[in-house]
């Protein structure tokens, strides 16, 4: 849907504190095409960066021949990315009161020169705006959509 719009997607995973009311949280992000072939190498290098210098897990699991779910053990917090048919990253956190829940927020920030206000204390949305955008996005969705017959 987005690659005919001349846009890549970018979808990241986090799953922290189980307990919590809000423990998984998966979101899609469209890119520019041109930021979303350098996507792989930001997040790499923050992966790479983030986090405690000694740690017990991986710092970095490349997806691209298996998935999260072989990739992580059952029951840890972990941080994914996936480039659609390129694969993606994981990583395992390892200590949930330092890695931040907007981290792959942060990076496409980083990647956009986004202000850090964006992502740490987004502007609430009023519910026509939010129409709007669901509207227009069901739009877009409408020849994509496989569940409608044409």
């Amino acid at each position: 849907m987005f690659e005919s719009q001349g846009l890549d997607c970018v979808f990241l995973e986090t799953h922290m504190n189980p307990k919590k009311r809000i423990h998984m949280l998966y979101e899609c992000v469209p890119l520019p095409r041109e930021l979303g072939d350098m996507a792989p190498i930001y997040f790499k290098k923050a992966i790479m960066e983030c986090d405690e210098e000694w740690a017990m897990n991986k710092k970095l699991v490349d997806l691209s021949s298996k998935n999260i779910r072989q990739a992580v053990p059952r029951g840890l917090p972990y941080f994914s990315v996936d480039f659609g048919l390129q694969g993606g990253f994981a990583h395992v956190i390892e200590n949930q009161d330092k890695f931040p829940y907007y981290f792959g927020k942060e990076v496409l920030g980083g990647m956009l020169d986004l202000e850090p206000r964006r992502w740490r204390k987004p502007i609430r949305e009023n519910f026509d705006d939010q129409r709007k955008k669901v509207l227009q996005f069901s739009q877009w969705w409408k020849t994509f959509d496989c569940t409608k017959s044409q």
